[in-house]
């Protein structure tokens, strides 16, 4: 009986674990700064696509940013910082508007809503991002 018990509570927290780990949510500073790492080389990889007019690798990437700035979103949204929160739905939009003007070949798009998620991520930086001698991290008190 206890073994029974302990088999089904051993397999519900794998599976928790195994649930949270798949839902991409960023749960801690450290994962945060994991996200933003990513960001920082899938927008540049977007950025150099753009100018190679690839888009089907421009396209694979704004659909990352997306993915991402969405759970940068629901990170700030959890930590009660709403204009964070907003800088990364910005974020968010001007990655799918990259997305909409490739797929409806409204090519004159582009550069507007590259600007709009560039200036989004340098606003966010300017205010929440801290250099450090490891690198980067959130400004101290934000949290």
């Amino acid at each position: 009986m206890k073994r029974s018990l302990l088999l089904v509570v051993g397999g519900l927290v794998v599976a928790s674990v195994s649930a949270v780990a798949q839902s991409g949510a960023i749960a801690s500073e450290a994962a945060y700064v994991a996200a933003m790492k990513e960001i920082g080389a899938t927008y540049g990889a977007v950025q150099s696509e753009l100018e190679a007019r690839n888009g089907e690798a421009v396209l694979a990437g704004t659909a990352k940013l997306t993915d991402l700035f969405g759970q940068v979103q629901a990170f700030w949204t959890a930590n009660g910082v709403d204009k964070a929160a907003d800088l990364a739905t910005q974020a968010a939009e001007a990655a799918t508007a990259i997305t909409t003007a490739i797929n409806t070949q409204a090519f004159q798009e582009i550069a507007a809503a590259s600007a709009a998620l560039g200036g989004a991520c340098q606003a966010c930086h300017t205010e929440y991002r801290e250099k450090t001698a490891a690198g980067f991290r959130i400004t101290p008190g934000v949290l």
